[in-house]
């Protein structure tokens, strides 16, 4: 009979152990879920941006593009430029995007690109004084042919982010400006006189009502202005902490005002016997209209959040 109680009162004791241990075991497996899931929000806490987080980033298209030449040079099939928003303008190789995020889902944005151009171009042609004296002669004056283009494309905008992991969708719309010119100026070595109407040059010369030999010295495109809006949607990758690879298309309406062209030259007056010089105007103001899909920069771009 004692031995009865005790075998009993043993394995009571054994059960009890056993209830404790199980429970024991519960609760560090549900502890460590609990962690595993906090350390797993934490981690993509710290993988997306957060609010008050300023971004930048680059267009990637030109690298692309230089990827493409360097591997298939001058007949890169990497058609990665499209059409550019302000179609006749300088188009900037790159441009900046900038963001300020104001909460976790939405941010402010803005895009800018410039480019400035400017070159000069020489030309040696013979020296007309010094034919004229010695006709064996081989000297040399230059002509110069300067060409000066500049432009700038701003978008400005705002945007709502869908996404909790590494893929995150970003759709958003924005107003776009852009603005452009360009002139070519030309330089001659040989000037125009009553005996030389017609300086030799590699420049083409043209009729007028006075001069049947008359030469361009500045033609200018006095400037297009442009503005519009449009809407866009994309995705962003982030390959690392608060580090995105990101792409969008977009929907946009562009209105263009184009000012007039005009140019300078100067020839030889048959009427008045001087040398004389005329602006005329090339083409008048016009503007258009455009709706389609093209992208302003950043296209495929890499951004960086702090």
């Amino acid at each position: 009979m004692n031995m009865k109680k005790i075998i009993i009162v043993w394995m009571g004791l054994i059960l009890i152990m056993f209830s404790v241990v199980a429970q024991e075991v519960t609760e560090v497996t549900e502890n460590t879920e609990i962690k595993i899931k906090q350390k797993k929000e934490r981690t993509e806490k710290i993988l997306l941006p957060e609010k008050s987080n300023w971004a930048i980033g680059v267009d990637m298209i030109p690298l692309l593009r230089s990827l493409g030449t360097v591997f298939w040079g001058e007949s890169n099939p990497m058609g990665f430029q499209g059409t550019p928003y302000f179609q006749g303008m300088p188009y900037p190789n790159v441009s900046i995007v900038a963001k300020y995020m104001a909460s976790r889902k939405c941010a402010i944005r803005a895009n800018l690109g410039v480019t400035i151009l400017s070159t000069t171009v020489g030309d040696n042609v013979r020296d007309d004084a010094a034919f004229f004296i010695d006709n064996s002669t081989a000297a040399k004056v230059t002509d110069y042919v300067e060409t000066n283009a500049y432009g700038v494309s701003v978008a400005f905008g705002a945007e709502y982010r869908c996404g909790k992991k590494r893929v995150v969708g970003v759709f958003g719309g924005d107003l776009l400006f852009g603005y452009h010119a360009a002139s070519i100026k030309y330089t001659y070595g040989n000037v125009i006189t009553e005996f030389n109407q017609a300086p030799t040059t590699n420049q083409p010369y043209f009729a007028t009502t006075t001069s049947p030999n008359t030469r361009a010295l500045l033609q200018k495109n006095a400037g297009a202005i442009s503005a519009g809006v449009q809407l866009t949607s994309g995705v962003e990758v982030f390959v690392a902490p608060k580090i995105a690879l990101g792409g969008q298309v977009n929907l946009s309406y562009i209105f263009t005002y184009n000012r007039q062209m005009y140019r300078e030259a100067e020839g030889f007056n048959t009427l008045s016997g001087k040398l004389e010089q005329r602006t005329d105007i090339q083409a008048p103001a016009g503007w258009s209209h455009r709706f389609n899909t093209n992208n302003l920069g950043g296209a495929l771009y890499m951004i960086f959040y702090f």
